[in-house]
């Protein structure tokens, strides 16, 4: 179980926006520290991988819990 550092729940908001508003923050974020990001849309769930694929973070953990998924992000 990994604790994040910060949290950003973005279920109200969908497509390219949630990606770029999580690089911002990873940017932003020290080395090693992690971020949970809570998101209702599947394809957040996508992109968000392909986000860490190009920009070399870690995706550490992915749980769906309902209709909700919880993405765990190493900087």
């Amino acid at each position: 179980m990994f604790v994040p550092d910060k949290t950003l729940d973005v279920q109200k908001i969908g497509g390219l926006r949630v990606r770029t508003i999580a690089l911002r923050t990873l940017q932003l974020m020290q080395r090693g520290q992690v971020l949970k990001l809570i998101t209702t849309e599947k394809d957040v769930k996508r992109g968000i991988a392909e986000l860490c694929h190009e920009e070399g973070y870690i995706l550490l953990e992915e749980v769906l819990d309902g209709s909700r998924y919880s993405l765990l992000i190493r900087r």
